[in-house]
């Protein structure tokens, strides 16, 4: 795996309205798109940035989508009742496209 992406530090998710979320790496990288960004042969200017910019996601998404990454890591493999991730129903298809677009 010497091409895997490097999950320490943090990086930084931008939206198309200038708000900055920081994440942990291992945490964004519930984002199989991200974690491929990072990837250490993709060349991609967000692994030299340690920064994505998201040019179709206002903050508010954006913002849903960092709670959902959390949320995902911190239930990861436990056993028992997880509590529900709640969506509002006027976030749901956003969100949808999103999550497919970030393939998480």
């Amino acid at each position: 795996m010497a091409d895997a992406a490097d999950d320490t530090g943090s990086l930084t998710l931008v939206s198309n309205d200038g708000f900055q979320f920081v994440l942990p790496k291992k945490t964004a990288f519930t984002s199989k798109t991200i974690r491929n960004m990072f990837n250490k042969k993709s060349g991609y200017i967000e692994a030299k940035e340690n920064r994505v910019r998201f040019d179709e996601m206002n903050a508010v998404i954006l913002e849903k989508i960092c709670e959902y990454f959390c949320y995902k890591e911190k239930y990861a493999g436990r056993k028992g009742d997880i509590p529900d991730f709640h969506i509002p129903p006027e976030m749901a298809l956003e969100l949808m496209t999103m999550a497919d677009f970030l393939e998480t």
